[in-house]
């Protein structure tokens, strides 16, 4: 057997070694092996849920609602929706006279505006605080910790975070690339009591993530129907003003509260559509 045929060789075992433990080994263990995973068919609707505990981990205040904001406002009614966001998003503005504390100060404003819109209340939101474009050079043992801990205080019914990719490395822009593959991370140590053992010294108790559902994926399995609630949407994204048009480059309010109506007209000439019904696209997964 020659060196082509040996590599080939070890290509096929590999692949065959992958599928036997798929086959012989339980869910808990085959989660390991990272696949694409088909539609979902299933029955559990998570849009059908009541009295349940859902958290979405952002790493921006603006991503949950850019990417979730409509699933977020079926469920608010009738569910229990915690925000948990990585940084203060203080630095996306070319306004010159802008500085990091006023523009923390004005992002957390629009996050509270577009949750009241949604439903979610001001108190179920919790700022980590980094700062913007700098997740990946705050220490990661800190940061998994952090998010283990809201996971185990918590005890979500369900997740939703930025898709750290599978089967393979899904590439992102800097703070959604480190958030997708912390909060991953996290929700393993929050079901495994010898990760940060001071945790459950605190009282906080391991917890498992029943099932997660991914955003900004590039393999999307699961679909809501929004189309009930797109107005609520649009309008708690448009709240997030200082992200659009000229304001990025010279801030003013009244400018903002003047330029929202026609935000939301763009937003809603833009948000995707499946067969005539506004959506979202999610990875939904309980391999993770």
């Amino acid at each position: 057997m020659d060196r082509r045929e040996l590599a080939s060789f070890g290509t096929l075992a590999g692949a065959a070694a992958i599928a036997f433990c798929a086959l012989a080994f339980p869910p808990s263990t085959a989660a390991q092996v990272a696949v694409a995973e088909p539609e979902y068919t299933g029955t559990d609707r998570i849009e059908d849920w009541e009295g349940k505990t859902i958290l979405i981990v952002t790493p921006h205040p603006d991503d949950d609602t850019f990417t979730s904001g409509g699933t977020l406002a079926l469920l608010a009614p009738r569910n229990r929706i915690h925000v948990l966001i990585y940084t203060t998003d203080n630095a996306g503005s070319r306004d010159p006279t802008m500085t990091h504390e006023r523009l923390a100060a004005i992002r957390k404003a629009e996050e509270e505006e577009a949750c009241r819109i949604l439903g979610i209340p001001v108190e179920n939101i919790r700022w980590l605080g980094h700062d913007d474009g700098m997740l990946e050079y705050v220490d990661r043992r800190e940061l998994t910790q952090q998010v283990a801990a809201e996971i185990r205080r918590l005890r979500p019914d369900a997740l939703f975070s930025v898709d750290p990719g599978a089967p393979y490395e899904q590439w992102h822009k800097s703070d959604h690339r480190t958030g997708g593959y912390i909060t991953a991370d996290a929700m393993r140590a929050a079901e495994w009591r010898l990760y940060f053992p001071d945790l459950e010294a605190q009282g906080l108790a391991p917890w498992d993530v029943p099932v997660a559902f991914f955003y900004y994926s590039a393999q999307p399995n699961y679909t809501v129907d929004i189309t009930s609630v797109i107005d609520a949407k649009v309008r708690a994204a448009a709240a997030h003003s200082s992200q659009f048009g000229v304001l990025v480059d010279s801030y003013d309010k009244a400018r903002a509260d003047a330029q929202r109506p026609e935000v939301e007209r763009m937003l809603k000439s833009r948000a995707p559509m499946e067969n005539g019904r506004y959506v979202e696209r999610f990875r939904r997964s309980e391999a993770y």
